[in-house]
């Protein structure tokens, strides 16, 4: 949390405008200090300078140091904007003649809808806390603010704390990126406003109040002298937790079938333990250690497109682990899966797990698939209804169980993550059971008292992943099993079958 000002508009509006009219969506930091200068000049903290009124000398210090110092930080909330063709009529004391009619006091057309509905504050931040008599100058001024924008779009504003939601971009190319855009107030902004009143302050000639013929309301012209624009960007949002942190890729002399692959991963398994020999670490072993907690994942062992196996390193293999497993996937040559074999092709790759698959085509959400099949890590909790999608999301949070809260025990924990993926996203999309045939190909080693379910399932993970990560989900997901394969799906279809 960081110093701020808020600004709650009373009526959930906001009306303003910029440029030549334009709709204003979000008041900007030279709006805040236009408001405030206002209420300074203005309002009951004003004080006498001949036959006029102007800011006291506490006021100008916090304005020239908002000046100095614009805000880190900007809170923009949820808003929708209203462009309606709403029009309102009102008598600017304009006279207009129309054709042969006489001069008449004219009710002028203004639109009416322009605004934007607000579901929360507007906020500027700043990440160091202003100079004491600046915050007391702040403090006390900003009740005196009683809109910002038109008079429509009353405000409270107040001097608390908020965490921003966009940050200043100090060196931003305004002609490239994005972001928002805004007016800031900088050192001279409050000497021009003040120039700017002064020379309104002046009542014109007389000869000015002449009837015309036809006349307009003519709106002041908008002082642009101490202005700056400056790039408030939303932070990017944090990199999501990959259960496996890096990927070994080789290629094959061959394709492996989807029905074949957890026996070619159980013989590829036990190569690379030979390999090591002993010492091998628990991470590709699966052997833990009495005592240490058992962890979320481990070493996965994938086929991707039939024709490339992926070593997968789980999120906490040290430096010593990861070293053994990599001298033992370099030296592997060939793997033999009863009286089959197949060579590799090539030297590994190491790429980052969350890097792993291609970006999502234009226009499209990315979507993943169980390739070939995934496999419950649990059976049915007893009591209460529990589907197929249920499991599925269970599955998930096995993998992600970091991240994701199981509190209580057996069934009842089952039940908390499967709600807890929910709540990060997760969505199952379609899962239908696979029958056909032997459903025992699709695992290694299975409680004998389980039965065994295999599952085709598309899903998305929320904000569990991002769309390049390789994960595996189900009871097979380290040798064989479960592998999500990206699905793009166009973003219009992907918003009608999510509903």
């Amino acid at each position: 949390m960081t110093f701020a000002i808020i600004a709650e508009p009373l009526l959930g509006v906001y009306k303003g405008h910029v440029g030549s009219g334009e709709p204003d969506l979000v008041p900007s930091p030279a709006r805040l200090h236009a408001g405030l200068l206002c209420a300074a000049a203005q309002g009951v903290r004003a004080v006498a300078d001949g036959d006029r009124l102007r800011p006291c000398d506490a006021d100008w210090a916090a304005l020239r140091w908002m000046e100095e110092h614009p805000p880190d930080g900007i809170v923009v909330p949820a808003t929708m904007g209203n462009d309606g063709p709403a029009v309102a009529y009102r008598k600017d004391g304009v006279i207009v003649k129309e054709g042969h009619s006489p001069l008449q006091d004219k009710l002028i057309g203004k639109p009416a809808g322009v605004g934007v509905a607000v579901r929360g504050v507007f906020a500027w931040t700043w990440a160091h806390r202003p100079p004491e008599p600046v915050v007391t100058a702040l403090t006390e001024l900003c009740p005196e603010v009683p809109y910002l924008g038109t008079t429509e779009s009353p405000v409270r504003l107040t001097v608390a704390e908020a965490d921003p939601t966009h940050l200043l971009d100090r060196d931003a190319d305004l002609f490239t990126g994005s972001g928002l855009d805004l007016a800031v107030a900088v050192t001279g902004r409050a000497d021009a406003l003040e120039l700017a009143h002064e020379a309104h302050a002046v009542p014109p000639p007389l000869k000015n109040d002449v009837h015309r013929s036809s006349e307009r309301t003519s709106p002041s012209s908008v002082v642009t002298a101490g202005l700056a624009t400056g790039r408030y960007t939303a932070p990017a949002p944090p990199v999501p937790a990959t259960p496996w942190t890096s990927v070994l890729r080789l290629p094959l002399s061959r394709e492996i079938p989807p029905q074949q692959r957890v026996r070619w991963a159980v013989a590829v398994h036990r190569a690379l333990i030979s390999l090591v020999g002993d010492g091998a670490p628990a991470v590709l072993t699966g052997v833990d250690t009495p005592g240490v907690p058992r962890p979320s994942n481990r070493c996965a062992i994938q086929f991707v497109d039939g024709s490339h196996l992926v070593v997968m390193l789980p999120r906490g293999t040290t430096d010593v682990d990861l070293a053994m497993i990599g001298a033992a996937v370099m030296r592997l040559r060939q793997i033999r899966a009863s009286e089959d074999r197949a060579g590799v092709a090539g030297a590994p790759v190491m790429v980052p797990a969350d890097e792993f698959w291609p970006e999502p085509a234009a226009g499209t959400v990315r979507w993943w698939r169980t390739d070939p099949v995934a496999i419950p890590d649990t059976r049915p909790p007893r009591g209460g209804t529990w589907s197929l999608a249920d499991a599925v999301a269970l599955s998930v949070a096995m993998v992600w169980r970091e991240e994701i809260p199981g509190p209580g025990r057996g069934d009842a924990r089952y039940r908390a993550l499967a709600t807890g993926a929910a709540a990060r996203g997760v969505r199952v999309h379609s899962a239908v059971r696979l029958l056909d045939g032997d459903a025992g190909r699709y695992v290694h080693k299975v409680n004998p008292a389980a039965v065994i379910q295999p599952y085709q399932a598309t899903l998305s993970l929320g904000d569990l992943a991002g769309p390049r990560t390789v994960a595996a989900i189900g009871q097979s997901r380290h040798l064989g099993g479960g592998l999500l394969v990206p699905v793009d799906v166009p973003a219009g279809n992907a918003r009608r079958l999510s509903r």
